[in-house]
């Protein structure tokens, strides 16, 4: 069962109660993980790691305010922004802050990690992987084919005795990743005849099994989103996308991603109000 302390580092890099102000914090950093801790090849990651506040509050993830200003305020209660290697700035245009999903509150935290554990484990078979790998350009091959390297040379590490947590780690440094993202590959191959792994190091979302929509049920969804995002009091998307979800939990609808229901849900509005909204 994973939950949002699989992972020590995230654990450390979680806000704890201090008593200055967060302007007067001292950055920290991730200590060394206490003695049994889980194993690393447990860790799983969110497939999104960092976050602008626009995003936040678009996400519809618990404990998390929908508004922009929420999260801004958010931020500095728990001093996100002196959290050593979990803030920094925007690049480009707007600028502003992003986020480590470890700094999230809890619940928000657990659900990023359950989702992403449903991504790992919804693998294809052999045939369908190589189908889908000849049908991906080739920049989404060479990083496979990079991840492959990588395995392939911790692998003749550990072999010639170097134990595998030094054999990771100098894998890690070789290729110009992390350890964390070596494990990461170790579990997107359990159980894959080496001949096959090339076909499963792609991105996860390269290849995600595509689930059949049920029309019916993400009608009814989307006509509840709408009735209550159209509302006079002019609620946030995040408030609306919550309250819809929490109603199809309770009614066996289908619920689209955020993203699809924000898109459909545009569009939608578009055709209600009409090309003399504005």
């Amino acid at each position: 069962m994973i939950t949002a302390t699989s992972c020590w580092s995230c654990w450390a890099k979680t806000p704890q109660p201090n008593r200055q102000s967060p302007s007067k914090q001292t950055p920290r950093s991730c200590p060394s993980p206490p003695r049994g801790w889980a194993d690393p090849m447990s860790i799983v990651e969110p497939t999104q790691i960092w976050w602008t506040v626009e995003e936040l509050a678009n996400s519809g993830l618990p404990e998390l305010p929908g508004s922009k200003p929420g999260i801004n305020a958010l931020a500095q209660r728990f001093g996100w922004r002196v959290i050593e290697g979990c803030a920094k700035r925007k690049v480009g245009r707007g600028g502003g802050w992003i986020y480590h999903w470890s700094v999230l509150p809890l619940a928000a935290r657990r659900k990023l990690l359950v989702d992403a554990s449903e991504a790992l484990n919804e693998r294809p078979d052999r045939g369908n992987a190589w189908a889908a790998f000849d049908s991906l350009p080739e920049t989404a091959k060479t990083k496979a084919r990079t991840r492959l390297a990588a395995l392939q040379m911790a692998d003749g590490l550990h072999q010639s005795g170097v134990t595998h947590v030094h054999a990771v780690a100098e894998a890690a440094r070789q290729c110009g990743s992390s350890a964390r993202s070596i494990y990461n590959w170790i579990g997107m191959v359990e159980g894959v005849a080496p001949e096959d792994r090339l076909a499963y190091l792609v991105p996860r979302n390269r290849l995600a099994v595509r689930k059949p929509i049920k029309a019916t049920c993400n009608r009814a969804f989307m006509d509840y989103l709408k009735s209550l995002y159209l509302r006079l009091e002019q609620p946030t998307y995040a408030q609306c996308y919550r309250d819809a979800c929490a109603k199809a939990r309770h009614e066996g609808w289908d619920v689209p991603t955020n993203k699809t229901a924000k898109r459909r849900l545009d569009c939608a509005s578009a055709e209600f109000l009409g090309p003399n909204a504005a």
